[in-house]
Parts: C-alpha cells; structure tokens; sequence
C-alpha cells in the first residue's frame, strides 16, 4: 500500500469515527410513531425524496391512523442552543413532557409502514384509498389489516444526518420489532438500483425488478423472510 493509499484510509477512518461521534452525542433513541408526528414526517418526506415520490400529507394521516403500530421514528432531543433546532423538522417538533417545554423530540429519521397482500409491494397497496374515514373504502386498496406482508412505505433520513448509521440503526430496529412481534411473515420495500446494497446489508434479498409504477416506475423488489433469520442476522451497530 503506498502512502497515498495509506492516508486515504486514515481519513475515511476519522471521518467515520466523528460521524459516529457525533451520533452518540445526539443520544438518537426510537419510538413508535403516532398521529401527531405527522407534520414532522411530512417535512421529513419532503426534505428527503423528489416530489413524485413523497408519501403526502393525506397518506401519513392514513397510515399513521390505521396502523402507526407498524412505524418507527428515530427521535433525539433538542434542547436551546442544540444544532437539532435547525434540522427540518424541528419547527414541527413536540416538548419531551410537560415540564420541559424548551425541550423538543425532534424526528430525523422514519419508517413508515403498512400491511399488503402479497409477497411484494404493489401499486394498490400504496394507494390512498377514497372514503377510508367512513370505512367505505375498496378493500383491495391501502393497508390490509389481517396481511402477512409489511410493506414499507417510505425509509428516510433528514439529508443532514445521512452517513452516520441512522438508517441503519432505524432499519435493524424495525426487523427485529417485527420479527420478535410475530405479526408478519416478511417485509417487503420497492428501492431504486443504488440503494441496493444498503438493504442488502440489513438483510433484505434482491427480487428483480418491480412492476409497481408509483413515481414513475424503475424500481426494484427486495424482501426479508423472517422465517430466514438466524441468531447473528443483524449486524453491531458501533
């Protein structure tokens, strides 16, 4: 190895030794969402992904109406002068509790999930289905509550705390929730070409590609049977 080589690697070991660093001093924990973290999620969708593909407002207050019990959040705490007061999603944020009132549960990253009927993630069971606060919904529509297939709605980071291991920690979280919980048999997401290796690496097993058009189309089936999990699936989180 020259020395070119030698102090590239030692940079790339420092820039990754202060990003989880500076994780740490966050103390970033994960929560169950709920119906009020849904002005966060929204500013969180829209601060992440391209308009064709945000989840809108309309969809969160679905989801997280019927079926919050299938996302997470991963929340820190912000308190005055904390740089977590500039993140998108602060202006949306709640007080930790009533006696702290300049101490805010600021969201940065979310999972957001549903139920499906099949093995994969279709266009029907990301739609918003019409007259659902009446029950008059199509039932082939949205969520499907008696479903063994969790369908992952949108995974996001807040672009500026990407690349320390938020995602990461969210996705390992939320599969081994689910597994333990005993409610699915599997999860299932459509992604794009690049983010293949990430899921990947959470486990998750490359299909093909997607007939779902959500978006625009060109994505990609990954699944994780739960069935295939094994004693050292997930990997340590440093």
């Amino acid at each position: 190895m020259d020395l070119t080589e030698s102090t590239k690697d030692v940079s790339l070991s420092d820039n990754h030794s202060r990003k989880t660093e500076e994780r740490h001093s966050w103390h970033p924990y994960i929560q169950t969402l709920t119906e009020s973290d849904v002005e966060s999620c929204v500013n969180l969708e829209n601060a992440t992904f391209p308009e064709q593909e945000r989840c809108s407002r309309e969809k969160f207050i679905y989801r997280l109406a019927k079926c919050a019990e299938l996302s997470l959040g991963i929340f820190s705490t912000a308190v005055p002068g904390s740089s977590l007061n500039e993140a998108s999603t602060s202006t949306s944020s709640h007080a930790t509790d009533t006696t702290k009132s300049d101490h805010k549960r600021v969201l940065l990253g979310h999972l957001v999930a549903t139920k499906c009927r099949f093995r994969t993630v279709d266009d029907d069971s990301m739609a918003l289905p019409p007259n659902w606060e009446t029950g008059a919904e199509p039932k082939h529509l949205g969520h499907q509550d008696e479903a063994r297939t969790l369908a992952v709605q949108s995974l996001a980071v807040l672009p500026n705390y990407q690349g320390r291991g938020l995602g990461t920690i969210l996705m390992n979280s939320y599969i081994q929730r689910m597994s333990d919980a005993g409610i699915a048999d599997r999860i299932a997401l459509l992604t794009h070409d690049q983010l293949i290796p990430f899921y990947e690496s959470c486990g998750l097993k490359l299909l093909g590609k997607s007939k779902a058009q959500f978006g625009g189309g060109g994505w990609y089936d990954m699944v994780l049977e739960f069935d295939d999990l094994g004693p050292s699936t997930l990997p340590i989180i440093e």
